[in-house]
């Protein structure tokens, strides 16, 4: 099958209306492609459902516009690897596709933590835009990446504040040479050393974890390291809950290590999880089975 490449919401949905097996696999992206797309991608083909890929730089997600404007395009690349993938369909959506838009979605706390600290109306862009995206397309599933983990977490919350049927399927985090989670802005950071001293500090802690000799006060010693090793800022360093990234408690839980850097004006996110359930007990963290 031909890769289709749909410029426009109309164009799209005559498309998908044309369709008899409408069970369609969502992957949507900001382009700029890289192997962590390519493994949604191929996750996504195992399903044998029609798989649409979008590619939009989503300026409601942007708080700088200088970031907007810096964020890596290469359309004419990434149609060529989609093409290659045999994708079955490509949305390039309309400039003016967010202008009907504003901001109405109460994502509740959950935006309050993490990236959404600094980045204030970051997430209520995401979801409203992702909500769009799934009103038209109406897809059976909508594949994720773990890296943006909290996005995850908050397109969940949509899907069920808004009574749709899509499943949330999640791929693990593509980490290339030295453990460097892969990511679009990645290309903007000269020294990839400081990248690879991010992952190291998320093994390090989780070493130390299952090692059964941490406390969550350790959690600035490590952060404090990170300043001296030549990191600009580090935004958090922090243990939560997967399930809705509250603080650990006394009940035993999923739980995820946290970080965000800014290196060289580039903010760089990463997570890590733990592969037992943990909690906590007079501020150290405690295995429980």
């Amino acid at each position: 099958m031909k890769t289709l490449i749909l410029t426009n919401k109309f164009e799209l949905e005559k498309v998908l209306n044309s369709i008899k097996q409408r069970k369609i696999n969502f992957i949507p992206t900001m382009g700029n492609l890289h192997e962590g797309h390519f493994e949604l991608i191929r996750s996504a083909k195992k399903n044998g459902n029609i798989n649409l890929v979008s590619i939009y730089i989503n300026p409601l997600q942007f708080n700088d516009k200088k970031d907007f404007d810096n964020y890596p395009r290469s359309i004419k690349k990434d149609l060529k690897h989609l093409k290659e993938l045999k994708v079955s369909m490509v949305y390039l959506p309309e400039k003016d596709f967010n202008l009907t838009n504003t901001s109405i979605i109460d994502l509740g706390e959950i935006v309050d933590k993490l990236c959404g600290k600094n980045r204030k109306g970051h997430f209520e862009g995401v979801a409203t835009i992702i909500l769009k995206f799934l009103l038209i397309i109406k897809p059976e599933k909508i594949f994720l990446g773990e890296k943006d983990f909290q996005q995850i977490l908050v397109i969940k919350k949509v899907i069920k504040d808004f009574n749709l049927s899509t499943n949330v399927k999640t791929v693990p985090i593509v980490r290339g040479h030295g453990g460097i989670a892969l990511s679009s802005r990645n290309q903007r950071i000269k020294n990839i050393n400081n990248l690879e001293k991010v992952y190291n500090c998320l093994v390090d802690i989780k070493n130390k974890i299952d090692e059964d000799n941490f406390c969550i006060k350790d959690l600035k010693y490590f952060k404090d390291n990170l300043i001296k090793s030549g990191i600009c800022r580090v935004n958090y360093l922090e243990i939560l809950k997967e399930s809705d990234l509250s603080e650990l408690t006394s009940i035993p839980s999923k739980s995820r290590i946290f970080i965000s850097c800014n290196i060289q004006g580039v903010n760089v996110i990463d997570n890590l999880g733990l592969e037992k359930n943990y909690l906590k007990e007079y501020g150290k963290l405690k295995f429980s089975s």
